[in-house]
């Protein structure tokens, strides 16, 4: 089996410390009173991680969506926001972005009446200022915080193999790494709160652009007469491979660009990565016209299609398909290999194993 490596990451200590739940025993596992605002797929992942680990499990979102699969396996609906508050000891925000979250903990009232000594985990991708400025809010309240952004994609979100990038104390992560190892496999601290932010916005800005070069390669390859399954194995063993390109490209040959992240959920990262880099005062030329083709690819094809479609608008443009027969029941994993490097395994129906 050839399994393509991608990127390094390190782990927190394998030896995990102790959870200190308020009004619970301490222990490496200690039964926690959670509650979980926002169960999209990131909200109902960690719900069912937290329940796996013997957990109480509170939960709502505005969309019942995932509510009644939720509630068969363990979870307990909420009517509303408010009731997550009372009586928790794990606060945690699964929202789509800093307007959502606004709405639950400025408006809503949520921080507000989170009890003292609680903690509050924020999994939203976004803006480091607001974290930091929450963060100094709960403090005031008695309430601790971490900024903790997820990121891996899809297939990593389903096996509960998310890294969980944090911003916040590094004591406090300690003490809740071992809850948070229940939906994510590897925890990464970046340093204070509003760090681990930047670093996620960074990397969704990185994907766009690794993205649309992606596409760009494909089209290339497509137009000059080379097939897409060889081109696609020749840049996986080559220097021009990215976890983008080994994860995405399959998407353009199976027609559906959909990785399962909406493309305005994406051009709202890049909107704050923009913003970053004038408070930074950098120039991003390259991050900016990636931005505008996926502007462009919402006008074109809405804001709900999967943030694949770059792809799919610059074929279109050249009125070239870059679908390849053998795709249509494709996914990946990702493995662990020599190193402690991270590798994408193919797995292609049809093939003989995996590659």
């Amino acid at each position: 089996m050839m399994i393509s490596a991608i990127f390094r990451r390190k782990h927190v200590t394998a030896a995990l410390p102790l959870v200190h739940c308020r009004g619970f025993a301490a222990s490496r596992r200690a039964e926690a009173r959670c509650s979980v605002l926002g169960t999209g797929q990131i909200g109902s992942a960690v719900c069912r991680g937290l329940l796996k680990q013997g957990h109480e499990v509170r939960f709502h979102d505005k969309f019942s969506t995932n509510r009644s699969a939720l509630s068969a396996e363990g979870a307990a609906w909420q009517d509303s926001a408010s009731d997550l508050v009372s009586e928790v000891d794990v606060f945690i925000t699964a929202l789509p972005g800093p307007p959502q979250v606004k709405e639950a903990v400025d408006d809503g009232g949520l921080l507000a009446n989170l009890p003292v000594g609680s903690t509050w985990i924020d999994h939203t991708t976004t803006d480091h200022t607001e974290s930091i400025r929450y963060a100094n809010e709960a403090k005031e309240r008695g309430v601790k915080f971490l900024e903790a952004p997820l990121t891996g994609g899809l297939e990593l979100l389903r096996a509960g193999n998310m890294t969980v990038l944090v911003g916040g104390d590094e004591a406090l992560l300690a003490e809740h790494s071992p809850l948070m190892s229940s939906y994510a496999k590897t925890i990464l601290r970046m340093g204070p709160i509003g760090h681990a932010g930047v670093v996620k916005i960074i990397s969704n800005m990185l994907c766009a652009s690794h993205l649309v070069a992606a596409g760009e390669a494909l089209l290339m390859a497509k137009k000059l007469g080379v097939e897409m399954r060889p081109f696609f194995d020749g840049i996986r063993a080559s220097a021009g491979n990215s976890y983008v390109f080994e994860t995405e490209a399959p998407l353009a040959f199976n027609g559906s660009y959909d990785p399962g992240f909406a493309i305005a959920l994406h051009l709202k990262d890049l909107n704050i990565g923009r913003e970053l880099s004038r408070s930074a005062d950098c120039k991003i030329p390259l991050h900016d016209l990636a931005e505008e083709l996926y502007k462009e690819t919402a006008a074109a094809y809405g804001p709900d299609v999967g943030s694949s479609h770059p792809m799919k608008l610059a074929a279109e443009r050249h009125n070239t398909s870059l679908e390849c027969p053998g795709f249509d029941g494709w996914t990946y994993s990702v493995e662990t290999v020599e190193g402690g490097s991270y590798g994408v395994v193919q797995k292609i129906p049809g093939d003989a194993g995996t590659s």
